[in-house]
């Protein structure tokens, strides 16, 4: 579709077809009700965005760890997607300190008898991660701030922090909100699926129930410019233009949505994005199958075997996701990946004997703006109304008061479906 004939006019158009896009269509398709008009664009040529898992010979790759909190599959469950999958199991899980490798503590029971931590240490540890005393008034505290406030030593800090890390991708505790970090854990705690098949299998889940609500998904349709008013207007790379009642730009980063809509961005200091370096890799056997789960203590390294708990690989195969998560310290590439080939050897001595695909991503983005104290937590967030255009909306893993990751991105997204489908 070329030119720049008459407006093509439909009831609402999502901009975006990742998760956040997906469950945006789906829910808002529902609300509208039959005989409404919902188009799905997607700049790329494929759905999926972050979400996209490839396939090696039977082992399936996503970009990088990726895990379903509750809250998602609760959501895509009210959506009528179930998904299915394993919950990882902690209790094997091993410490990476000082080089070496110690029974872990992520479960309640080897923390309790951890050897790198002291008897009153474990019992602060275990005491924070349960989050017994509660989250008051923790929005705008960081959470180096708040783990000091709590634990009594610096190693039961860095305790702590190995196991909440895994659940919000910070290399270092100053870098986000302690309200934000409590509450998603808290989240994390009622328990987490690895998806069989990769988060592929969400992707398809959504675009057949979108397909089954009468929503068209077009790839390849990048919008350039997003007009407000009454009924907004959406321009395509190619001169097409589209007028719809409702708009929503869905897990755009907040500085390209600003872009789209023409605006000079947010009023207060922008969300830093976060970025993890991630090696998956892919095994025909798994040499050492007692070292599934690794978390670092004195460094943000992380080691699963997601083939354990999801259907990922053929018979006898493994899939394994590494990563490094960003701390500030400004490694270069190549030293990143010389410290996941160690904890590769030492985990999984003989694997480059059994390899059949590795993929190294030195740089992907995990969150696009991180709930900082300095910019008030999750309360400081904004919400999917776009203020002075009254038909587009926006969501995101940066929009609302609730939720990170994937959490947030599901979560804004059913709100901007709801609130866009009241304008139909």
């Amino acid at each position: 579709m070329t030119g720049a004939g008459p407006d093509e006019r439909v009831d609402a158009v999502v901009v975006g077809a990742g998760l956040t896009g997906l469950v945006t269509a789906v829910r808002l398709a529902r609300a509208a009700g039959p005989g409404r008009r919902v188009l799905l664009l997607e700049a790329g040529g494929d759905p999926g965005g972050r979400a996209r898992t490839t396939d090696h010979r039977g082992h399936r790759l996503g970009l990088g760890p990726r895990a379903l909190y509750r809250t998602t599959r609760d959501e895509l469950r009210a959506l009528g997607v179930r998904v299915p999958g394993g919950e990882p199991d902690l209790s094997g899980s091993l410490a990476l300190r000082d080089g070496a490798l110690h029974p872990g503590y992520a479960a309640p029971g080897p923390l309790l008898r951890t050897a790198l931590l002291a008897p009153r240490e474990r019992l602060a540890v275990a005491r924070l991660l349960a989050l017994s005393r509660g989250r008051p008034n923790l929005a705008g505290t960081d959470a180096a701030r708040w783990l000091a406030d709590r634990l009594p030593t610096e190693r039961a800090r860095e305790a702590a922090f190995a196991v909440l890390r895994v659940s919000a991708y910070v290399g270092r505790p100053e870098m986000i909100d302690a309200g934000a970090l409590a509450a998603h854990f808290a989240g994390v705690r009622r328990g987490v699926t690895y998806v069989d098949g990769g988060w592929r299998t969400l992707v398809d889940a959504l675009l057949g129930r979108a397909r089954a609500l009468g929503v068209e998904t077009r790839t390849g349709c990048r919008v350039t410019a997003v007009e407000g008013g009454a009924r907004p207007r959406l321009t395509l790379a190619d001169g097409h233009g589209i007028r719809a009642r409702s708009v929503v730009l869905a897990g755009l980063p907040q500085r390209a949505a600003h872009r789209l809509l023409d605006e000079p961005g947010p009023a207060g200091p922008p969300g830093r994005p976060l970025h993890t370096a991630c090696l998956d890799v892919a095994l025909s056997r798994l040499p050492d199958p007692r070292r599934t789960l690794v978390l670092g203590v004195d460094e943000p390294l992380y080691l699963s075997v997601a083939s354990q708990t999801a259907r990922l690989a053929p018979e006898g195969g493994a899939v394994l996701h590494l990563a490094r998560y960003d701390d500030g310290s400004g490694l270069g590439a190549t030293e990143v990946r010389k410290r996941l080939d160690e904890l590769l050897d030492l985990c999984q001595p003989g694997w480059r004997e059994v390899l059949v695909h590795e993929r190294f991503l030195p740089r992907i983005t995990t969150m696009t703006a991180v709930p900082e104290a300095r910019t008030g937590g999750l309360p400081g967030r904004p919400g999917p109304r776009v203020p002075g255009r009254p038909g587009v909306f926006v969501a995101g893993d940066w929009v609302g008061p609730r939720g990170l990751l994937a959490d947030a991105c599901v979560l804004s997204g059913a709100r901007a479906a709801e609130e866009a489908a009241a304008r139909l």
